[in-house]
């Protein structure tokens, strides 16, 4: 099958690599160096399968680029939050096959093989199904999701986890270097995963996703949450996942 990617960036750079193992693929970035063909359209016009990995607040825009053009087509895009995406499906021939898809990791993992892919209906559109089987073709754990709910979930789970990450990378910077010798096992987990956030040029704007003031209301909270996993389990794995980061090098030495 012959697959187009819109975007040349981290994951664009990925999905070509994976998808390539499977299908032909040929890349299309504003970027000329990034780029394969000469234009959007010349993309569109070769494949069959066309994906648009651009950064979340660029892809309603590519995708009303793209409505005139896809006739025929299967069109996904894998935007972290979806806003105006469904709208923007509207713009679309009725022969066209659309969905909305969100890969749950990033482009550091090893292969698409096992990872988790989120794929969903576009209201009143086909095209799931074939996007579902396109993604466990490739090896991927496909899931259903709900595009109506998609965006206050990732909001609380992605944005929120960038926000809380980014917070602490900025307290540890203004403490400086003696930070690392107070700090125990719970800053040793939180600090690698604040610092890894700081080599994501977009951060700051899945951080400005996150519902802060209900994070803020939580915190006020006096009484324990209710644990969705076994506490006992989760210590466990906690200390599993620092062993992990130390066998690829201790960073805080």
């Amino acid at each position: 099958m012959r697959v187009g990617v819109v975007g040349g960036g981290a994951m664009g750079s990925w999905l070509r690599r994976e998808f390539s193992s499977v299908h032909e693929v040929a890349v299309f970035d504003v970027d000329r160096s990034r780029s394969d063909v000469g234009s959007l359209g010349e993309l569109v016009g070769w494949a069959e399968v066309v994906v648009v990995a651009v950064p979340f607040w660029e892809v309603a825009g590519v995708l009303k680029s793209l409505a005139p053009l896809s006739s025929g087509r299967l069109v996904m895009d894998i935007a972290t939050f979806k806003e105006g995406v469904a709208e923007a499906y509207r713009l679309f021939p009725p022969d066209a096959l659309v969905a909305s898809v969100h890969p749950l990791f990033g482009p550091g993992a090893p292969s698409i093989r096992g990872q988790r892919v989120l794929v969903m209906e576009v209201p009143g559109r086909r095209g799931a199904a074939e996007a579902y089987r396109f993604w466990a073709e490739l090896g991927a754990r496909v899931e259903w999701g709900d595009l109506e709910r998609h965006d206050f979930y990732v909001s609380r789970t992605i944005a929120l986890s960038y926000a809380v990450g980014l917070a602490l990378a900025r307290v540890y910077a203004e403490l400086g270097e003696e930070v690392f010798r107070y700090g125990g096992t719970s800053f040793r987990y939180l600090a690698t995963f604040a610092f890894s956030l700081l080599r994501d040029p977009n951060a700051l704007r899945y951080a400005e996703k996150a519902p802060l003031e209900e994070f803020v209301e939580a915190l006020r909270r006096g009484d324990a949450p209710r644990p969705l996993r076994d506490p006992d389990a989760a210590y466990k794995a906690f200390y599993e996942a620092l062993k992990a980061i130390e066998a690829v090098g201790d960073i805080f030495k």
